[in-house]
């Protein structure tokens, strides 16, 4: 599928210049620099942000650390007044929504929704926002039913029938009961199967971001669950099991994320649940705890975590929903990387 990038932002390189997609500080206000500790993808992916940033028309935002001032061209100002963040008014709509009625122990934060186009959270509203609308109709929700099993049912029949409910940012009012902490789904999509079983399905969503590879500050409850829990213990192999208790395997974000969508299945009695990382292909950085989640699962149930590539994912949304172009949007605000080599090349980056 054939996505417009370069041929419809030539003009753009026109006015662009090189400060203008570049770091600076207070300290050194005339050293333009790139962030040094961006890896490659993160490189490229920051200079798309910071193009987009520059064709929203919001000014280049800041933040304040041991009293510099550091400016970085993804970052945007007022985007709480411009919506300038979002791919339509509809989503920055929901989004001042969720501030506005934010509960004590969401962790949805203001300025990074609003104000970093590189950051993963406003990148889950413009993805699955539009899908919350989209599943408000029966059509809508057998065709996401069939894009997401294609996805993700290769190897056991999970019969989706039909996925009926679609969220964002989600803790559950009843977290004490899970893990006790502030572990969140980035998204989930509640699915009915064609024999009437519910299940959840939990996203975690990566731009550049790295899953934490720490351990929880109070880790008892969710070494207890992995290991003691019945409905959760018999998913993992006693191998992993006796690792995780002397400590070898530490409980990181990977394992979190899908040890809190174990408790939701328990506490909200449904037939199955899956936990999904969707990150771009090039973002290797969460490799290696994936993996350790993968040989920690007893083989009947490796199906429950599975990684996804943010563009296959996009790819299959809009070829299952051709007339919706916010699909064709998102690509283009995230994953256009063509217009950044141009970019590079025009202005000697």
């Amino acid at each position: 599928m054939e996505h417009k990038t370069y041929n419809d932002e030539i003009g753009f390189m026109d006015y662009v210049k090189a400060n203008d997609l570049l770091s600076h500080s207070s300290l050194n206000p005339n050293d333009y620099y790139f962030v040094k500790t961006d890896n490659a993808f993160t490189k490229k992916a920051r200079l798309l942000q910071a193009i987009r940033r520059y064709q929203s028309g919001a000014d280049r935002g800041s933040f304040e650390k041991d009293s510099v001032i550091y400016y970085h061209p993804n970052l945007a100002n007022d985007g709480e007044i411009t919506g300038c963040n979002f791919l339509n008014h509809e989503i920055f709509e929901y989004a001042k929504y969720r501030i506005a009625y934010k509960k004590p122990y969401e962790t949805i934060r203001k300025d990074r929704l609003f104000n970093n186009f590189l950051s993963s959270q406003p990148m889950a509203f413009n993805l699955f926002f539009p899908l919350i609308k989209i599943v408000e109709s029966k059509n809508g929700q057998k065709k996401l039913a069939k894009i997401v099993t294609k996805l993700v049912d290769s190897n056991k029949n999970l019969n989706i029938d039909r996925i009926v409910e679609v969220g964002i940012e989600f803790i559950p009012y009843y977290y004490e009961f899970c893990l006790n902490d502030k572990t969140a789904m980035d998204a989930y999509f509640r699915y009915f199967t064609t024999d009437g079983k519910k299940g959840i399905i939990a996203i975690e969503t990566k731009y550049t971001d790295e899953l934490g590879e720490n351990q929880a500050k109070k880790p008892a409850l969710g070494i207890k669950t992995a290991t003691e829990r019945d409905g959760v213990a018999q998913l993992f192999t006693t191998k992993a099991k006796e690792k995780i208790l002397s400590g070898e395997t530490k409980l990181s974000q990977v394992f979190r994320n899908f040890l809190l969508t174990e408790t939701v299945r328990l506490y909200e009695n449904l037939d199955d649940s899956l936990s999904i990382v969707i990150a771009p292909k090039d973002n290797t950085s969460n490799t290696e705890d994936e993996n350790h989640l993968r040989e920690a699962l007893d083989e009947g149930y490796k199906y429950k975590f599975q990684v996804i590539e943010l563009e296959t994912f996009v790819n299959a949304l809009m070829k299952g929903f051709p007339k919706e172009h916010i699909f064709q949007k998102f690509w283009h605000r995230y994953l256009g990387f063509e217009i950044v080599e141009s970019v590079k090349t025009k202005l000697g980056l």
